[in-house]
């Protein structure tokens, strides 16, 4: 069932089985209401967010909101079976800490009354939402939404509260080229109707805002736009949008599922395109974007997680290329040393299942077997003898020891060292390093990081030894600190 499969899929991606509970329905004046019955339920309703450029001093942020049809109640009214859903909405900056002091204002809230009508209760189809969208400015920074359903005992509803991190990127800096936030969408068409809630640039885009495809939503559409190209990317007026599906875990674009075209400079520009993915494997992918110069070099990049439920499509094992001996390959002669010295490298990019899979492998050549397959998936050109992934990721390693070793640490073991290797040299370094009020500390930005976006880094040196901690990071799964500033305070 879609709209249980959602939430098993989403956060404990394991098999998916049960059925889809039925609305429960009041008709006035006719059945009892929920709260009589005794029985109460919270709505089903998931979030999304993407940024677009706006005015210098904002960004236009779209936020995608999507009710599981059957998490509603519904009452009988002379246009048909009518839900009504009151929401909160609010914005509030992640570090609330500032120079001049704290607030815990909102920087933007509305509350919205949606309403939804169907002519029949009995023709809710699985795994149907009722899709709302807000548009509002918001300046660049970071940022968490919140999200409200006020408890209802009339209709049996239970209260809701829902947060999420949010980035809203800068798009003003007119000196590079950016890619906005990337909208997976249900549908995209073409439309004159202004009027429509979706509309937007000659077209009606149904977000998907739980980003899951597959098993009966086979089209992946997605929408973005390009910023600040300018006549010089290309000597003939063209540039080059690179668009592919990879695996959550490995970094080159998967073979069938690549689309290159070339395009007519003109700043903004829209970029819209589909992949078909029935025949994807169930699992966690990026959908990203890449900017291509006339050197097919990339000027600009942006990704897009998201998840595919496909039970009758298996995954291919078989990653290890037949031509490929493993007797003649360099794995074969690695030491026992040289593969535990592996492992802990490895630990930085791989996944859980490959960690999991390594510390429960005792011998020897099984192990080097590990790590010709751990490498060789993630070759972007395997039928190069040279795999530059795996010469990019040493050469890093090697960078952050002349870089950050210090008395305590080789310089890859040490926070900054790890960032570097795990998501690669930052756009920009901001040092602050002498202060009267602040331990020494710099901030690293990100301009695209798959998956995240723009991203924020603050590592400081509070014990002032020369050993520079992570305190804070916008990404997922790094430590997250709302009020780092105030910890950086001496």
């Amino acid at each position: 069932m879609r709209n249980f499969l959602t939430r098993i899929f989403l956060f404990l991606a394991i098999a998916f089985s049960s059925t889809l509970a039925q609305a429960q329905v009041t008709e006035v004046g006719n059945s009892p209401s929920m709260a009589e019955s005794g029985k109460t339920k919270a709505v089903q309703v998931d979030v999304d967010h993407a940024a677009f450029a706006y005015e210098e001093a904002s960004s236009l942020v779209e936020l995608y909101l999507a009710f599981e049809a059957a998490s509603l109640s519904y009452e009988l009214t002379e246009q048909g079976f009518m839900a009504t859903l009151p929401v909160g909405l609010e914005v509030f900056r992640s570090t609330q800490a500032t120079i001049s002091g704290t607030s815990a204002e909102a920087v933007w809230s509305d509350n919205v009354d949606l309403s939804f009508v169907i002519p029949d209760t009995t023709g809710l189809a699985e795994g149907q939402h009722f899709v709302h969208q807000v548009r509002t400015a918001i300046p660049p920074g970071e940022y968490e939404l919140r999200v409200s359903i006020p408890e209802d005992l009339n209709l049996g509803r239970q209260s809701l509260s829902i947060k999420r991190d949010m980035v809203v990127p800068n798009y003003a800096n007119s000196s590079l080229v950016h890619v906005s936030d990337i909208t997976l969408a249900s549908s995209i068409v073409q439309s004159s109707d202004k009027d429509d809630a979706f509309y937007k640039n000659g077209m009606v885009i149904r977000p998907n805002a739980n980003q899951l495809f597959g098993s009966g939503l086979n089209t992946l559409f997605y929408y973005s736009e390009v910023y600040n190209l300018t006549a010089d990317i290309s000597n003939n007026g063209k540039y080059t949008v690179f668009s592919y599906i990879a695996d959550a875990n490995l970094p080159q674009p998967m073979a069938d599922y690549q689309k290159r075209s070339q395009r007519t400079l003109r700043s903004p520009d829209v970029v819209v395109g589909t992949f078909n993915v029935k025949d994807l494997p169930s699992g966690s992918y990026f959908l990203r974007i890449a900017i291509l110069g006339e050197n097919n070099e990339s000027i600009a990049e942006q990704s897009r997680k998201f998840f595919v439920y496909n039970p009758d499509v298996s995954r291919n094992t078989n990653v290890i290329s037949e031509e490929e001996s493993f007797e003649r390959s360099q794995y074969a002669r690695m030491t026992e040393e040289e593969i535990d010295r592996m492992v802990e490298h490895t630990d930085i990019i791989a996944s859980d299942g490959e960690r999991r899979r390594i510390k429960g492998i005792r011998d020897l050549d099984e192990r080097r077997r590990y790590f010709q397959n751990f490498w060789t998936v993630r070759d972007p050109e395997p039928n190069t003898s040279i795999n530059e992934y795996q010469e990019q990721f040493y050469a890093l390693i090697q960078y952050a020891n002349d870089r950050y070793t210090n008395s305590f640490s080789e310089g890859w073991k040490t926070d900054r060292g790890r960032a570097l290797v795990k998501y690669g040299a930052p756009t920009s370094i901001d040092p602050h390093t002498f202060s009267t009020s602040y331990h020494p500390y710099e901030t690293w930005t990100y301009n695209n990081i798959p998956g995240e976006g723009q991203a924020l880094f603050v590592f400081a040196d509070l014990q002032e030894f020369g050993s520079y901690e992570l305190i804070h990071s916008t990404v997922s799964g790094e430590r997250k600190l709302s009020n780092w500033l105030d910890e950086l305070r001496k």
